[in-house]
């Protein structure tokens, strides 16, 4: 991670033609990674202007700018000998600073300073420009006062590295939005415009997905980036503070969740949903994603969706998890809220892009497609009531005695060889068939306006 964050600020500083770094240099050019970051949207002119900005972005700083010395700190004026976490040369050193390397974990109270990052001037001035390629999308606030942001950079050999970032900067120039705030300092606030809700980090990183692909296809660059994002990998954070977590998408898993949500565009239809009127890339996408919530009766909507949260989490890891869908999908039923649309290409689509993973494409459709009739034949009877005793069986017999006894009562001989195939999964093949016999149940017919139909990106 660390040499991956470092690589960005050495492309960066080859393409600023900036070769030598010494004291001189760092004085005249350390403003122009911040200038990037900012895609040029405010004036960074100065330490202040440098110190507002990296307030807005939520890196961690001293509560007052007479305290952050930026320049200081990566010329090294008031430097110490020591190692270099980098190059392993003894020389004087800087202690790690959240805007040279802000992926650091460390609470200082525990944590001795011996055992911190330590640069020379070098590596601290390539490290520090790496965030002329970091992005970061604000959330909200946490019970801290911090704001929840996510971050993420791409690593790649040198030549797509340079190729993804050229066509992400032009894709986030058009996305970031910088306003200033009144007062006795400078200040900024931060919004990154997205077309999805995003309460949750993984949420938000699909919803800059669906946004990214939109631009691709708008500057017919879509299959060229699809190829182009095989090679490279997304490193990816989130958290408030000095506290977050991380992980890596694979090219292979980047280029693939790409494909799918490039697919799930193609889909839609332009509709009407809530007081919105959605275009046709954005209508599948939207309308499932938005159909995910479960209502807690709370003022904190967060929690809404935290269920959706943790499928996002999935869906970014090569899992489409039936068994949380199937969760939501009842609590929904419960809550007499509609379904969500686009389900089956949903999971068709990902199936697709990703292959079989618990289950495989042709096992997905027998069993949706058996389920769905089930709820078709259900639907007005007083055999409804299996949906919900299906969903309670808690062991495979139970569940395969609860299918065999509903066929009888409702007089149908159906193909159940995908249930007996695929014992072993048998909590996703529950789970799968209830999800298509509850669209056929309650999918159909509903014409009330969404639960959060007035929920938009910012």
């Amino acid at each position: 991670m660390l040499d991956a964050y470092l690589k960005n600020g050495e492309l960066f500083l080859r393409e600023e033609e900036i070769q030598e770094i010494n004291e001189e240099t760092v004085k005249e050019h350390y403003l122009l990674p911040l200038r990037e970051m900012v895609v040029n949207l405010v004036p960074v002119d100065s330490e202040s202007d440098a110190i507002a900005v990296l307030r807005a972005f939520g890196f961690s700083l001293p509560k007052s700018d007479s305290k952050v010395k930026i320049l200081q700190a990566l010329t090294g004026e008031k430097a110490s000998s020591g190692v270099c976490s980098i190059c392993g040369r003894k020389t004087k050193v800087v202690s790690n600073k959240s805007y040279i390397f802000p992926f650091e974990r460390k609470v200082d109270s525990v944590v001795n300073e011996g055992n911190r990052l330590h640069f020379c001037m070098e590596h601290a001035f390539k490290l520090y420009s790496a965030m002329a390629y970091l992005y970061t999308v604000p959330i909200r606030k946490s019970q801290t006062g911090d704001w929840l942001a996510l971050r993420f950079f791409f690593d790649a050999p040198e030549e797509q590295l340079l190729e993804m970032n050229r066509v992400f900067h032009d894709f986030w120039a058009d996305r970031l939005e910088i306003e200033e705030k009144r007062g006795k300092r400078t200040a900024y606030s931060v919004k990154v415009r997205l077309e999805l809700s995003k309460y949750h980090p993984n949420e938000a990183f699909f919803a800059i997905l669906h946004s990214f692909v939109k631009h691709l296809r708008d500057v017919d660059m879509l299959e060229e980036t699809e190829k182009l994002a095989e090679s490279v990998d997304v490193h990816v954070f989130h958290g408030a503070g000095q506290f977050y977590g991380y992980r890596t998408l694979r090219g292979s898993t980047f280029e693939r969740l790409i494909r799918f949500v490039d697919s799930i565009q193609r889909t839609g239809r332009a509709t009407r949903w809530g007081d919105r009127h959605l275009q046709s890339l954005d209508s599948a996408v939207v309308m499932f994603y938005e159909s995910l919530g479960i209502p807690r009766g709370k003022r904190d909507r967060s929690k809404d969706y935290l269920e959706r949260e943790r499928f996002f989490e999935g869906l970014l890891s090569g899992n489409f998890d039936f068994v949380l869908l199937n969760r939501i999908f009842m609590e929904r039923v419960r809550h007499d809220l509609p379904l969500p649309p686009y389900y089956y290409t949903w999971a068709h689509s990902y199936l697709e892009a990703f292959g079989g993973g618990v289950v495989d494409l042709k096992t997905f459709e027998q069993v949706n497609g058996l389920g769905y009739s089930l709820g078709k034949k259900m639907k007005g009877t007083n055999l409804e009531r299996y949906q919900w005793e299906l969903f309670r069986a808690r062991g495979f017999e139970e569940f395969l005695n609860k299918l065999v006894e509903l066929q009888a009562k409702l007089e149908e001989s159906l193909d159940l060889r995908p249930i007996y195939e695929n014992e072993r999964e048998w909590k996703v093949v529950k789970a799968i068939l209830l999800n298509g016999m509850l669209n056929a149940l309650h999918g159909a017919d509903r014409k009330s306006a969404p639960d959060n139909s007035k929920e938009g990106g910012e």
